[in-house]
């Protein structure tokens, strides 16, 4: 009888390890699947595209219109023979960065309400790390600004008349700024989900992390257009973007396990 229970015991210490239950995907691939997930969700809906894009074609269409004569318009200067251009480069790229910021703000917003809406957030919880969901939903929400800004500057560009500038210093002003963009309606669009919220709780959250970040691209655009431009100048402003989008997904990532689970 002792030794059916030795035995008895040894089969059970001994058991196959196959038998114990499979650890769930790892941080990356979790991240990357539910990336890929919201990508077909998107492509088969079409719900952010739309809104998006009604919203950007139409914005274009009402600054063309009402920005036509002053496109190439001059303004004399008081007390001297000279002109000035009566819409310089950087009040353009100031109001291309409004157009890209409600854009953005139009479409981002589904990034977690659908997931509320659709009841899946629950079997999100369950089934990967909070970190890893804040990942996928801003990698999601990256892929969406910088598609649109790739669509929406060049038109934004031939309309009004904005030119570039350095080629790099423009390329990082607007990979820097889609990527703040970003990183402020990934977060916002889980608070307001979270809250159960509309688009008017949206734009109310998303204004004071709004506001600084408009005040960095203003000066960005202005570094940019700034003639002699110096190189410390340009180094303070393309960082300054790049370290408040780096500080706001660094927060974001933080304090998202905290608003995910509540």
């Amino acid at each position: 009888m002792g030794r059916a229970a030795d035995t008895a015991g040894a089969g059970t210490v001994g058991a196959p390890a196959n038998d114990v239950p499979a650890a769930g995907p790892a941080w990356p691939q979790a991240a990357a699947a539910l990336f890929a997930k919201d990508l077909r969700a998107e492509m088969r809906t079409k719900v952010a595209v739309s809104a998006i894009g009604v919203f950007t074609l139409s914005a274009l269409l009402l600054i063309g219109l009402a920005t036509a004569t002053l496109k190439g318009a001059q303004i004399p200067i008081p007390q001297s023979d000279l002109t000035r251009p009566a819409w310089d480069p950087a009040g353009k790229m100031a109001l291309l960065w409004v157009l890209l910021c409600f854009a953005a703000f139009t479409g981002l917003a589904h990034a977690f309400v659908h997931e509320e809406e659709a009841g899946t957030s629950l079997a999100l919880r369950l089934s990967m790390p909070a970190g890893a969901v804040y990942a996928g939903k801003l990698a999601f929400n990256l892929a969406l600004i910088f598609a649109v800004a790739l669509v929406a500057t060049p038109l934004y560009m031939l309309i009004t008349g904005m030119p570039s500038g350095p080629p790099p210093v423009f390329l990082l002003v607007m990979l820097g700024g889609c990527a703040g963009l970003a990183a402020a309606a990934t977060i916002v669009a889980a608070l307001a989900a979270k809250a159960r919220g509309t688009g008017a709780l949206y734009s109310a959250l998303g204004l004071p992390i709004l506001f600084v970040f408009l005040a960095l691209l203003l000066n960005a655009a202005k570094t940019l257009y700034a003639s002699p431009q110096p190189v410390l100048d340009v180094v303070k402003a393309v960082g300054g973007l790049f370290s408040y989008g780096l500080l706001l997904i660094t927060v974001s990532a933080l304090t998202f396990g905290f608003i995910w689970e509540e």
